[in-house]
């Protein structure tokens, strides 16, 4: 049996570009490690490398996010209309599985651990079930990677990727896992043993790459005393590593102090804002501004390069606030995030309950709107035109060689730590990738005005695909306020079939 696995991708300019980064999707090793022995098996990402469309497979697992789905369902249409049996995973799967099964053989709807198996199964015996959600298996019970596929010759700096973790204990209310997955992790001996027996390394830049890799999970500090462990067990190994967290946990100076000593060397941590009642509406408690610059000083004095996101649009942000968040980075040292985007209401989030129940959903919304670029939503206290003007602005001005430069010196010798000079250098590209969403001048960043990607488009209008269309009807809150998708009715296209 011939399987492609496909991590699908476009890039937030909507020119045809790739992203080839440190940290990259490990969904593809993760799913390989849950088919047969007997399977051919060939990954494919397309942040690193474009996907074949000459090839033939019996089975093709796709990999996406919400402003994927318009790229993957033509390649999945393009699959299908070659014999290929094709299948869906992921959130916008998951809570879109009626509109998905137009485009798809079927969906899994939960994690993979359980149903990938059963899939392959029932399709060996011809037997495929439209909808697989079958509920997660214990942590013990997630499988190492197949390492042994990644092809680091498709991008000289990626890392490889590691879970100890998933889900996450808060509910920040623009956020996909908020109401929709339960915090857990594995056994440390198990992240232990993939990380020290079973884990490829990248060679190709001795003294940056090797012996370095990533956690991928949503946040390694989701649970405080298991980080302590998880870091006490990672010292004797002398690996190098990254993660992602939550801000909560970088105000502990000893648990900080101890993550330089176990090998850490990068954070990102989603700070989202400097604007009080913006983080309040985000429903973000853990983020305590006031100590911001102490928290950066501290990990930056503990050998770790301290990365974070900003949003722009949030409902509490102003003209004002935002004409100042160069001058508030200022007084914070200098300090540049590393992401730069547009709060964006994802249908199953609270948020999108709220902006749909207010009225304030944008016409025209589809899902390759929902990119954390695109605005798809009227603030309260901005017009949609001041955002992407703002957006615009800083995404210039904070990804400016200027800045950048200044944001490089003024860390570099902050540390004597093991390889931490390099990771503020190689910090200097991902601040620099926040203009790469400008690349595309005729962009307006405002739902439901821009094209979608020209060789896309083309294939919708010959395969006779229409776009997905986000409206307020979409999703219903529940009780607790969490979004709720509606199901709805749909019989297979005649065109993608």
């Amino acid at each position: 049996m011939r399987i492609a696995i496909i991590s699908t991708y476009t890039h937030p300019s909507r020119l045809l570009r790739k992203e080839r980064s440190i940290m990259q999707s490990s969904v593809p090793e993760l799913l390989a490690a849950l088919c047969p022995p007997d399977a051919e098996i060939e990954l494919y990402n397309e942040k690193e490398t474009d996907i074949p469309l000459d090839r033939h497979w019996d089975l093709v697992f796709f990999s996406y996010l919400h402003a994927y789905y318009e790229h993957t369902k033509v390649l999945s249409t393009l699959f299908r209309r070659q014999g290929m049996t094709t299948v869906a995973g992921g959130r916008h799967a998951s809570h879109f599985r009626a509109d998905a099964l137009q485009y798809f053989d079927a969906v899994v709807a939960e994690d993979p651990e359980a149903n990938l198996p059963a899939l392959i199964a029932d399709f060996q015996r011809g037997e495929l079930q439209p909808v697989y959600a079958l509920p997660p298996v214990p942590p013990e019970q997630i499988p190492t990677y197949r390492y042994d596929l990644v092809d680091y010759r498709n991008n000289l700096v990626r890392l490889p990727g590691i879970e100890a973790s998933r889900g996450c204990p808060f509910s920040c209310n623009f956020c996909v896992l908020t109401g929709h997955e339960q915090y857990r992790y594995r056994p440390i001996d198990h992240v232990i043993r993939d990380i020290r027996d079973r884990m490829i390394f990248n060679q190709r830049i001795p003294g940056v790459t090797n012996n370095a890799f990533s956690f991928l999970d949503n946040n390694l500090g989701g649970s405080p005393r298991y980080l302590r462990e998880l870091c006490e067990a990672l010292m004797p190994l002398k690996k190098i590593w990254g993660c992602a967290l939550t801000f909560n946990v970088l105000r502990d100076p000893e648990l900080v102090r101890l993550m330089g000593r176990a090998g850490c060397r990068y954070v990102y941590t989603g700070l989202e804002s400097l604007n009080p009642e913006s983080i309040s509406s985000m429903n973000k408690g853990q983020n305590k501004l006031s100590e911001v610059r102490e928290v950066i000083q501290r990990a930056f004095a503990s050998g770790i390069v301290l990365s974070f996101g900003l949003l722009v649009g949030a409902d509490g942000d102003t003209n004002d606030y935002l004409e100042r968040v160069p001058e508030y980075l200022h007084d914070l040292g200098d300090h540049c995030p590393t992401f730069l985007g547009i709060v964006c209401p994802y249908p199953e989030t609270p948020f999108f309950a709220q902006v749909a129940a207010e009225g304030r959903l944008l016409p025209g919304v589809i899902s390759r709107d929902l990119d954390g670029y695109t605005l798809c939503h009227r603030p309260p206290r901005l017009h949609p035109s001041e955002v992407i003007d703002h957006f615009q602005r800083l995404s210039r001005a904070l990804g400016s060689l200027h800045n950048v430069g200044r944001h490089v010196w003024n860390r570099l010798m902050t540390s004597d730590l093991p390889r931490y000079k390099a990771c503020v250098v190689m910090s200097a590209p991902e601040v620099m990738s926040l203009r790469a969403p400008l690349a595309n001048r005729s962009r307006s960043y405002i739902a439901g005005r821009d094209p979608i990607e020209a060789w896309d488009a083309e294939k919708m209008r010959e395969l006779g695909l229409e776009p997905q269309r986000i409206e307020a009807s979409s999703c219903r809150a529940d009780p607790r306020g969490l979004a709720r998708i509606r199901p709805r009715r749909a019989g297979r296209s005649s065109a993608a079939a």
